[in-house]
């Protein structure tokens, strides 16, 4: 796992600049962009959690390349990093121990990621 990541969670932040740009000012389409964020990818983040328990070193790579460009387009650059290093040594079948450790810190401050989203979303709701 990302030494930045484990060390400094204030690199986990939102920088929702990105996703600013493609809504183009749009409260409704970034609430719909939220939402598909926070549909998605707590599911992904379960399937993962399974696939390292079982092992499924291939599996685990794919899924977790699925994930890797959701958390840039949230601008989460720390945890698509770490997202990264997961696929890579799953796709390489190296430094294997080191991925249920790093996978369980990023889906714990993920956790607080879906917290901070689903307050955003509200308060843009409350602006419309």
């Amino acid at each position: 796992m990302s030494e930045k990541l484990k060390n400094n969670s204030a690199d986990f932040n939102l920088d929702l600049s990105c996703l600013q740009n493609v809504v183009s000012g749009s409260n409704e389409f970034m609430i719909e962009m939220i939402e598909l964020f926070l549909t998605q990818t707590p599911a992904y983040f379960d399937q993962l959690d399974q696939l390292i328990k079982d092992e499924k070193w291939s599996a685990v790579a794919d899924i977790a390349h699925k994930i890797k460009p959701t958390l840039a387009y949230m601008g989460i650059e720390a945890a698509r990093g770490s997202m990264a290093e997961i696929e890579q040594n799953a796709r390489n079948l190296k430094n294997l121990e080191t991925v249920p450790p790093a996978f369980k810190l990023l889906k714990d401050m993920s956790m607080e990621l879906f917290i901070k989203l689903a307050q955003i979303k509200s308060d843009l709701e409350k602006a419309i």
